[in-house]
């Protein structure tokens, strides 16, 4: 194995194709490819201790979040029609929509 491969790691991610197509044009007019961002994002995050910009969720998000993740714990059924909601209101018995 050469030097210059002892020395490398090939990393692999699946991203958006449109996404990519749209970047990889923005990156050529700056003279750049997505090797030399990555390597650059690399050094970034080696030099700072930290990926150097906010991946964090919006208040509003934090918030969709938790609501979710509360409903979730609390086995609420998700409803879909009206026999399923006749199922949840009525238990097991057959009740026909002529009751209401």
């Amino acid at each position: 194995m050469s030097e210059k491969n002892d020395r490398q790691k090939r990393i692999q991610v699946m991203i958006d194709k449109k996404l990519t197509d749209d970047v990889d044009g923005i990156l050529s007019d700056l003279g750049l490819n997505p090797t030399i961002v990555m390597e650059a994002l690399y050094h970034r995050i080696e030099a700072e201790g930290k990926v150097p910009f906010d991946l964090s969720l919006t208040d509003e998000k934090q918030a969709d979040y938790h609501l979710g993740r509360t409903i979730e714990s609390l086995n609420i059924p998700v409803i879909k029609d009206k026999e399923e909601a006749e199922e949840f209101l009525f238990g097991d018995e057959n009740h026909s929509s002529s009751h209401y």
